[in-house]
């Protein structure tokens, strides 16, 4: 009986060494989730649009400058975060537990005072998708440890306004004079100020909250463009399924249920106001935005189309540009959904057919274009 229960360990022992050789007695690895977010050194102001990089794994900051990583192993990893206008950076991170890591972004960049902005305040509600940013970047701008605003000017190449984490581009006058409308989407906004100087160096403000009272939009589309001093315009037309989709050039412009700088409040495309579609943003001087809102889209086939109207503007010869489209679906809802399209506009009078949104189903579809001169 002894040898036998010498025997039986024996065998029993191999068993656990043989199984631990296979591997079938280990661990599965540990992960965890790597939190953060990336604000701006000195005033803690968050950063969006910042590229996070975790190893080989990529993010981009949200609205309020926060990123995260998941089912990361445990150990040792490299974190890098860069963004244009401010020193990169890196850093080595260990991993033992789920983590939150705040990163700060160094620049020689001015600080950006919202406080400046004019008829503009922090948690201000409102009832219309759109806000107009006024106020001289004179008074909005301090250099890089100064408490109080300066008496001279900054000298800055760009400005710009960062909707909801989205870049539109603000045209400033010589005397550092602007004035801007942006697009708000339904419920809670967040609204920041950057600038960059003539040696690249970015300083972003504080955010701003807005909310807006409008429970939901069927459909928002918004154009903007990289060229200043430039005017390109944006076409909605409603039709029925077995309508054409027309070439939206302007010798067949047609007001009928038409949405653009001319009609900007039509009254032919439903039987409510909210049914009809307005075009609450019109910019004629370069970088847009241009936007068309429409609370309850009735059943149909809206068309979108981007018309290149002067590709002079101030210059003297024609100036290509770049030409966004933004179409966003159920705006304010959980169901929100947003398309993204680019498109070079070379010349004066140029036309872009974006694409259809099919109501009620919110469908993407291309319908073929005809053209009346054929």
């Amino acid at each position: 009986m002894e040898k036998r229960f010498e025997l039986m360990a024996a065998v029993v022992l191999v068993g656990v060494l043989i199984t631990g050789c296979l591997g079938g007695g280990s661990q599965p690895p540990l992960n965890y989730t790597l939190s953060g977010s990336v604000v701006e050194a000195d005033t803690r102001n968050p950063i969006s649009g910042a590229v996070v990089s975790l190893d080989s794994k990529q993010v981009v900051t949200d609205p309020e400058g926060n990123f995260q990583f998941t089912k990361v192993a445990a150990g040792g990893h490299t974190l890098k975060v860069r963004f244009e206008g401010y020193n990169d950076h890196q850093e080595q991170v260990t991993l033992k537990a789920d983590s939150t890591v705040t990163v700060e972004l160094n620049t020689d960049g001015p600080i950006v005072n919202l406080d400046a902005l004019v008829g503009v305040t922090d948690g201000a509600v409102v009832d219309e998708a759109m806000l107009t940013l006024t106020g001289n970047v004179n008074d909005l701008l301090t250099t890089r440890g100064e408490v109080n605003p300066l008496t001279t000017a900054i000298s800055i190449s760009q400005l710009q306004a960062i909707v909801n984490g989205t870049v539109f581009n603000i045209e400033v006058e010589d005397d550092g004079h602007f004035e801007q409308p942006v697009p708000l989407d339904p419920g809670a906004n967040t609204i920041q100020l950057r600038v960059f100087d003539h040696q690249g160096n970015a300083g972003t403000s504080n955010i701003l909250r807005v909310r807006v009272t409008l429970p939901r939009l069927d459909l928002r589309v918004i154009l903007s463009w990289d060229t200043a001093d430039t005017d390109v315009d944006l076409h909605v037309f409603q039709r029925r399924v077995d309508e054409p989709n027309v070439v939206a050039a302007y010798d067949y412009w047609d007001e009928n249920r038409h949405v653009y700088w001319y009609n900007d409040i039509p009254s032919d495309f439903g039987d409510t106001e909210a049914s009809n579609p307005i075009l609450d943003i019109d910019d004629t001087d370069g970088y847009g935005p241009e936007t068309v809102l429409l609370q309850e889209a009735t059943p149909g086939n809206y068309h979108i189309w981007v018309h290149y109207y002067d590709a002079l503007g101030s210059n003297v010869e024609e100036v290509p540009s770049k030409a966004t489209v933004r179409i966003i679906l159920n705006g304010g809802t959980d169901d929100a959904e947003t398309y993204v399209f680019d498109q070079m506009l070379s010349n004066d009078w140029d036309v872009w057919y974006v694409g259809t949104i099919r109501m009620p189903s919110g469908e993407l579809i291309e319908v073929e274009p005809i053209d009346l001169e054929q």
